[in-house]
C-alpha cells in the first residue's frame, strides 16, 4: 500500500461519509463493488484517473482535493517572492472561537496555480497538529492575491460551496512579526449566519500560550473601535514575535 494511495482513499471515504452516502449507495453510483470501493478506500489497490474523475464529479468536489498529497514533512520552496510576506509554502493561522472556549489552530498550503496567474490557497481549518493537517474540521480551497501592504485569500468549503471565507490581512513591517487581519464568512453550529473575527497568521508556529490567548481574542481597543466605529477594525501589528 502507497501513502499516497491511502491518501486519496480517505479523502474519498470523508467526502463519501460528508455526502450521506452509505458504501453500499456510493458503489452503486459509481458502477463498482463495495468491495472495489472499500479498497479504494483503503489504499489497498491503486485508482485510476478516470475513476477518480468520475467520483469527484458524482460527490461534486473539485478533484485537486483529492490528490493534494503532500510527504509528511512539507516542502518549503518558494510560493511568492521574496519581497512578499507571505513567501513561503506554509502559514499558521490562530483564532480564538466562543462558541468552544478554544484557540483554533489552522495550516494554510500556498502553490503556484496551473490554471492562472495567481497563488492557490489550501486551508485546513481546525487542525489538532499542524503535522497531521488532513485531519481538519473543515477543508478549503481558493486563492491568495498579495499585495505590498495587505493580502486577500477567498476560499470555498470544499464539503459545503455556499460556505465561502474571506481572509484580509495586514502584512507586517517586519519580516518576523505575524500577521493580523479579519477572517469573515459564514458561521457554523449553532448558528448560521454572517461571522467576523480576528486572526493571525504566522511564518512559523507560535508558542502556543496566555500571551497568544489574549492577542487573539478581541481586547478592550477592539470593543472601543466596534463601539465608536460601528465596526470591526484591525489597525495594528500583533504584540507577538516569532520565536
Amino acid at each position: 500500500m502507497s501513502s499516497f494511495s491511502y491518501f486519496v482513499g480517505q479523502r474519498i471515504k470523508k467526502y463519501r461519509k460528508s455526502r450521506g452516502y452509505t458504501i453500499e449507495q456510493f458503489s452503486a453510483m459509481i458502477n463498482k463493488s463495495k468491495a472495489t470501493l472499500s479498497k479504494y478506500e483503503n489504499g489497498a489497490i491503486t485508482i485510476d484517473i478516470e475513476t477518480l474523475y468520475e467520483i469527484a464529479q458524482t460527490l461534486d468536489i473539485d478533484m485537486k482535493c483529492f490528490i493534494d498529497y503532500q510527504p509528511p514533512i512539507f516542502r518549503t520552496e518558494p510560493a511568492l517572492p521574496k519581497n512578499n510576506y507571505f513567501n513561503q509554502s506554509l502559514a499558521y493561522m490562530y483564532y480564538y472561537d466562543g462558541r468552544i472556549r478554544q484557540m483554533v489552530r489552522s495550516l494554510l498550503r500556498f502553490s503556484h496555480s496551473s490554471e492562472h496567474d495567481g497563488i492557490d490557497v489550501t486551508l485546513y481549518m481546525g487542525v489538532a497538529s499542524f503535522s497531521d493537517p488532513d485531519h481538519c474540521q473543515h477543508l478549503f480551497t481558493g486563492e491568495m492575491k498579495a499585495y505590498d501592504t495587505i493580502t486577500h485569500m477567498v476560499l470555498t468549503n470544499q464539503i459545503n460551496e455556499a460556505e465561502k471565507m474571506y481572509i484580509c490581512m495586514l502584512n507586517p513591517m517586519q519580516n518576523r512579526m505575524p500577521a493580523v487581519g479579519l477572517v469573515s464568512g459564514i458561521g457554523s453550529s449553532p448558528f448560521f449566519a454572517p461571522i467576523a473575527l480576528k486572526a493571525l497568521i504566522s511564518k512559523e508556529p507560535l508558542e502556543e500560550g496566555d500571551r497568544l490567548l489574549n492577542t487573539v481574542k478581541l481586547d478592550k481597543d477592539d470593543y472601543h473601535m466596534l463601539r465608536y466605529y460601528n465596526m470591526m477594525l484591525v489597525n495594528r501589528p500583533a504584540p507577538v514575535s516569532l520565536q
